[in-house]
Order: structure tokens, then C-alpha cells, then sequence
């Protein structure tokens, strides 16, 4: 059996920002996935694998400096 444990978390952003986000995400293989899930409200998931949290815990934090990224509680699991 495969281990697909991963950690989510919801961002919201502004709109403008997504496709750099994902950009960003998509130059650093393997940290994490990042897909929208709410358009309206800018909200974006980023599916993180557990090797690779504190990584991007420290990539969001930079980001966080140059964009408005807001950590969304997930209401959800």
C-alpha cells in the first residue's frame, strides 16, 4: 500500500498573484501542489507532502514578504 499522507493548507491571495504562486510552486519540484479552490475568493490549497513542510512553511513565509498570502483555517478534515 502506497502512504499518501499530505498536509493542506488554504491560502487566500490575491487573484493577480495565482499563476506566480503556482509558478513558484511548480520551480521547486516536489514541495508541494497547488490548485484553486475557490476562484471567487481567491482561496488556493496547497497539498504539501510531510518531508517537505518545513521547506515550504519557509517558502510561503518568503512569499508572504513580496504578495498578500493569509492563512485560511480549513474548515474541512
Amino acid at each position: 500500500m502506497v502512504h499518501t499522507d499530505s498536509i493542506q493548507w488554504l491560502l487566500e491571495v490575491d487573484k493577480k498573484e495565482i499563476a506566480y504562486i503556482v509558478s513558484v510552486f511548480e520551480g521547486y519540484d516536489n514541495l508541494a501542489v497547488v490548485r484553486t479552490v475557490d476562484p471567487a475568493r481567491s482561496i488556493i490549497e496547497l497539498i504539501i507532502s510531510p518531508d517537505y513542510l518545513e521547506d515550504t512553511r519557509q517558502l510561503v513565509d518568503a512569499l508572504s514578504k513580496e504578495i498578500y498570502i493569509r492563512k485560511v483555517e480549513n474548515s474541512s478534515s
